[in-house]
């Protein structure tokens, strides 16, 4: 075989493992992007959850857990319209101070979890509250400082990606715990509560049209190898005389 045909089996070599590779490639790269995990919205005037998976309990006063009209568009999502936000009230002789609201999410399958809500409160509604969140369930965290709510709704946002034991965690919980009313009907008002991931990468076994782009891909290279092998071959050796060719 002459040194032309063996460069010419190299490229075509060369250019099937690369056409591999780049296959690989493109079946494994998934762009990264949030899904949402839970969403309340309160527009069924109860505490269940509307989009995803979790449970939302209080230790609230239930006559100082209203679902009032006059929702909110911030933080909004899948569609869902401003129907109605969950109010919680001071209580009688502001009782609920120190309660709080808590949220059981798995975070199975998500990591970089972030809790976002729209909030507003009243000028003797609890104006110190306190975000944590739980690894198991039962010991809670301080999450930052405590917040308080304007006298409209706002966008409050609570970024968790720095905490990597709270990714992939079937046992997560978050809380938050309400203090600073000072009149039995002095309130915040919560809605559109959502928790947040990016979807964790798992080995599984490729989709059938994945499959088939790669073992498309596979036989175009194996043809086109095989083509260029049976052209080397079909091709005499050049001749280094007046016409004879050269027998090995």
């Amino acid at each position: 075989m002459s040194i032309v045909h063996r460069r010419c089996l190299q490229r075509t070599s060369r250019f099937g493992f690369a056409f591999v590779v780049l296959s690989l490639f493109l079946l494994s790269a998934s762009p990264a992007h949030a899904d949402e995990v839970a969403i309340w919205n309160f527009n069924d005037s109860d505490l269940n959850v509307d989009h995803g998976s979790g449970t939302l309990t209080t230790n609230f006063n239930m006559t100082n857990v209203l679902f009032t009209l006059g929702g909110s568009t911030i933080n909004a999502r899948l569609g869902d319209v401003a129907g109605q936000s969950v109010t919680l009230q001071g209580g009688t002789g502001n009782a609920n101070n120190g309660r709080n609201l808590t949220f059981s999410v798995s975070t199975l399958g998500f990591s970089n979890i972030v809790f976002t809500f729209a909030s507003q409160g009243t000028s003797t509604g609890f104006n110190s509250n306190q975000f944590q969140y739980s690894l198991d369930g039962v010991t809670f965290v301080d999450f930052g400082a405590p917040y308080t709510p304007s006298t409209s709704f706002a966008l409050f946002t609570f970024d968790l990606s720095s905490i990597a034991a709270l990714n992939n965690n079937p046992n997560a919980a978050f809380r938050i715990v309400f203090n600073g009313a000072t009149s039995s009907t002095g309130n915040n008002r919560l809605d559109n509560i959502c928790f947040e991931g990016t979807p964790v990468p798992i080995e599984t076994v490729p989709e059938p049209a994945s499959i088939l782009l790669l073992g498309f891909g596979l036989t175009v290279t194996s043809g086109f190898v095989r083509r260029q092998r049976r052209l080397v071959r079909a091709t005499p050796p050049p001749r280094n005389d007046g016409g004879s060719a050269v027998k090995s």
